[in-house]
């Protein structure tokens, strides 16, 4: 009874201690929070020009956009996407090793940063793209959200009355999530014509739960000339696939993707932009687009663009890989285009058709058709202009067959949005 009675006090005595340790390193580091964060506001000086009062502790990426300034970002803040840059000439502490890879060393002394993982916590003075200071944000209405394929939608909404959205071919706007439950069962709608692909994997049993609020980035299939609506390609994101249990892993699906999906006629969205660098450039080039499932929406938008609103004269191809016939989508409006202009070309590809289908054109994979049928024959492959767009593998295999072929990586640009 002696010994019990002893090792109990010990075991207390341990527990107490413990407890006195913990609430001791909790007030040292409310006491190193207090001494790190300055009381009341800090100046946030912009372009030499601007100053914002702000309150200090969140990152410049979220403190600019809570000022309606809207640095770009396609991972939501997560520091993966290196895309909200600015200059921080001014505190701002050190690079952070989350950043030195998207920077080389001239950019590193010229105090580039990525405004996501620079916390706002003193006077700060950045320098910020000037494009940026003319990033609006909308509450935009849904007018319609339909499949054009199996697992891929065309959403398209409208800006507020009076309002128009001037951006460039190739630009990209941002979606904000909010927090929200979407059960494909009951929240998404698919046309019957799609259905026997997702009871096959039984799509229907996916939840999507989103705890926190973020945003994702999205490329414009509408052109210019479109310019009081936003359309997007949107393709659903899945769980990972257990091959032992022939379903889909018990995670979140896509965020954004689900959200987008759930979204019916008349709801609202939060969306900002334009956004982008995925340009065409002003020569007199060949170009050669090669696009694959949702990397057909900037495709759209340059075709379109240079076509129905420039008349333009350079020789375009467009080269569009896909799996199945029920994939393809747009086709109509760009043999339209073939038609009317003797200057463009239009190829689409299959990797795995149906029997159904009675497919009598290409089929393989598109970087290979195009070899085969264009490229290995082409006088001069490294003289055209290439822009991709779509899955990662397929991006991967096109730059490899490019790279063989000789082509320097300045005629080479991609949009690794779409896909």
């Amino acid at each position: 009874m002696i010994l019990l009675a002893g090792n109990s006090s010990i075991i207390l005595g341990a527990v107490i201690v413990f407890l006195i340790v913990t609430l001791l390193l909790v007030l040292l580091l409310l006491y190193a929070k207090a001494k790190l964060t300055p009381k009341g506001k800090v100046k946030l000086e912009i372009n030499n020009e601007k100053v914002l009062e702000v309150e200090p502790g969140s990152s410049i990426l979220s403190t600019l956009s809570n000022n309606k300034i809207f640095l770009p970002s396609a991972c939501g803040g997560g520091g993966t996407c290196g895309l909200c840059r600015c200059r921080v000439v001014e505190g701002g502490g050190s690079m952070l090793p989350t950043e030195a890879n998207f920077f080389n060393r001239r950019q590193q002394r010229e105090h580039w940063r990525l405004g996501c993982q620079v916390k706002v916590r003193e006077d700060l003075s950045i320098i910020v793209p000037e494009e940026v200071l003319g990033i609006k944000k909308w509450e935009c209405e849904v007018i319609s959200n339909r499949n054009v394929a199996t697992y891929i939608k065309e959403f398209v909404v409208k800006l507020p009355d009076g309002e128009k959205l001037n951006f460039r071919s190739g630009g990209y706007i941002q979606i904000d999530v909010p927090k929200i439950e979407v059960d494909f069962s009951k929240d998404i709608f698919v046309e019957p014509e799609f259905h026997d692909d997702w009871d096959k994997t039984n799509m229907w049993s996916l939840k999507m739960k989103n705890t926190e609020e973020t945003f994702r980035a999205y490329s414009m299939a509408n052109h210019p000339a479109e310019n009081n609506i936003i359309m997007l390609n949107v393709r659903i994101a899945t769980p990972p696939w257990d091959r032992e249990r022939n379903t889909f892993l018990k995670v979140n699906p896509g965020v954004c993707s689900s959200y987008i999906f759930s979204r019916k006629p008349g709801d609202k969205v939060t969306i900002s932009g334009p956004y982008g660098d995925f340009f065409i450039k002003d020569t007199q080039n060949e170009i050669m687009f090669i696009g694959g499932g949702a990397g057909m929406a900037p495709m759209r938008s340059h075709i379109f663009h240079l076509f129905n609103t420039l008349k333009t004269n350079r020789k375009v191809t467009f080269w569009y890989g896909a799996r199945s016939r029920r994939e393809i989508f747009y086709e109509e409006h760009f043999r339209k285009i073939a038609q009317e202009f003797p200057n463009f070309n239009f190829t689409i590809a299959l990797s795995e058709p149906k029997p159904e289908d009675s497919w009598d054109g290409p089929v393989g994979f598109i970087h290979q058709v195009i070899f085969e049928q264009y490229l290995s024959r082409h006088n001069a492959p490294e003289d055209i202009e290439y822009y991709l767009c779509g899955p990662p593998a397929m991006i991967a295999a096109v730059q490899k067959m490019l790279y063989n072929l000789g082509v320097p990586d300045e005629m080479i640009a991609f949009d690794d949005f779409g896909g």
